[in-house]
C-alpha cells in the first residue's frame, strides 16, 4: 500500500495570490489638463462673453462733429450651466471587513473599496466632461447636469440654457466626415476655422478617441497614381539596422496651430462607436473645471450591517466661449 498522496490530503491550504490585478487602466486627460476655476456658489454658474466689432476701414471728414456715439456693450452676452453632483456609495459587511482575510486587500475591503471608487469617480467625471449631454435642472427626477463637450461645441442652440447665437462653435470648426474618407486638407480646415476665431497662433489640444487617432497617423500616407494603391511613408527614429519603425503622430505642426494629440477612451460615453470616432480641439484658456466639491470620502451611518462610505463630488464644465474650439464627430 502507498503512503500519503497528495490527493488524499485533508486540510491543505488553498494557494491564492496576495493580488487583485485590474487590467483596465484608461487615463482622464481632460480632468488632468482643464483649469480649475472659481468654486461656484449656485446650482447656476454664469458668466459673461464679449466680442469686438468688425474692423471699419472708413474715415472720419475733416470738421465733422461726432453726432453718433457706439455702444461697447452691445455684443455682451452671458453664458451659464448647471452643476453636478455624482456619488459613489460603497458598504461592505461588518464580517466581511472585520472577519475575513482576503488576498490582495491587506488594508481591509473597505480601504480597497475606497481606493476603487476614487478612480471609478474619476473616470465618471471624465466621462461627463466628453459626453455629449446638455446640461439640466433638477426637478424633483431628473438630477442636476452638466453640458459635455459634445454638447458645448455645437454650430446650432442647446435646448437648456443655448449658448447665445453670436458665440456658437462656427460649422466650419466641426467636421462629421467618415473616418474612411477624413482628408489632412478636411484636417487642416477644422485648425483654419478656431485660428479665424483667435486670430493668433497658438498651441491647442486634440483629446481623440482611437478611430480618429489612426486616421491622423495616416495623413504620413501618400496615394499613387494607382487609385487601389496606398505607400506608406514611414519615419525612422534610429538606424535601419535598430529595427525600429515610428507610425505615430502625437504632435500636429499645421499653417496656424500647434496640435498635441492625446488619445482617450472617455469620449462620447454612451453614443455607440462614437468614442472612437470623437475628437475636440481644445483651447485650454477656454475651458474651466468649477468644483464646489472635489472628491471626497465621507462616512455614513453604520445601521448594523457594516461600514458604509460616500464617495461624491459638486462640479461644472465651463465652456468660457465656444467660438474658439473644434470637433470631430464621425457617425461612421
Amino acid at each position: 500500500m502507498p503512503g500519503l498522496l497528495e490527493k488524499d490530503q485533508v486540510g491543505k491550504r488553498e494557494q491564492l495570490a496576495d493580488l487583485i490585478l485590474i487590467a483596465d487602466e484608461k487615463e482622464c486627460p481632460l480632468t488632468a489638463m482643464i483649469p480649475k476655476g472659481r468654486k461656484p456658489t449656485n446650482t447656476l454658474a454664469r458668466w459673461q462673453v464679449d466680442a469686438y466689432e468688425t474692423p471699419d476701414t472708413t474715415g472720419v471728414v475733416d470738421g465733422q462733429d461726432v453726432t453718433d456715439y457706439e455702444n461697447p456693450g452691445r455684443n455682451r452676452a452671458e453664458l451659464s450651466v448647471y452643476c453636478q453632483r455624482k456619488w459613489r456609495p460603497v458598504m461592505v459587511s461588518k464580517m466581511a471587513e472585520d472577519v475575513s482575510d482576503v488576498a490582495g486587500a491587506s488594508a481591509g475591503e473597505m480601504a480597497r473599496a475606497v481606493r476603487k471608487k476614487i478612480e471609478e469617480l474619476r473616470r465618471d467625471i471624465e466621462a461627463t466632461i466628453g459626453s455629449d449631454n446638455d446640461t439640466a435642472v433638477d426637478d424633483g427626477t431628473t438630477s442636476y447636469k452638466t453640458r459635455g463637450l459634445g454638447e458645448w461645441i455645437k454650430a446650432t442652440a442647446q435646448s437648456t440654457l443655448p449658448v447665445p447665437t453670436a458665440f456658437l462653435t462656427p460649422a466650419a470648426s466641426i467636421n462629421t466626415t467618415a473616418m474612411a474618407s477624413l482628408t489632412e486638407a478636411l484636417f487642416k480646415g477644422v485648425l483654419q476655422s478656431v485660428y479665424e476665431q483667435r486670430g493668433k497662433a497658438q498651441n491647442l489640444t486634440l483629446v481623440v478617441g482611437t478611430a480618429l487617432k489612426t486616421a491622423i497617423t495616416a495623413f504620413t500616407n501618400y496615394k499613387g497614381g494607382d487609385t487601389n494603391t496606398w505607400a506608406v511613408i514611414r519615419a525612422f527614429t534610429q538606424e535601419a539596422d535598430s529595427k525600429h519603425i515610428t507610425s505615430n503622430v502625437t504632435l500636429y505642426d499645421g499653417d496656424f496651430n500647434q496640435v498635441a494629440i492625446l488619445p482617450s477612451l472617455l469620449l462620447a460615453s454612451g453614443t455607440p462607436s462614437a468614442p472612437t470616432r470623437r475628437g475636440y480641439v481644445l483651447d485650454m484658456d477656454l475651458l474651466e473645471m468649477a468644483f464646489n466639491q472635489t472628491p471626497q470620502v465621507s462616512p455614513l451611518p453604520d445601521m448594523g450591517g457594516g461600514p458604509r462610505k460616500l464617495i461624491d463630488t459638486i462640479f461644472a464644465l465651463k465652456v468660457l466661449n465656444p467660438l474658439g474650439l473644434g470637433k470631430f464627430a464621425a457617425t461612421s
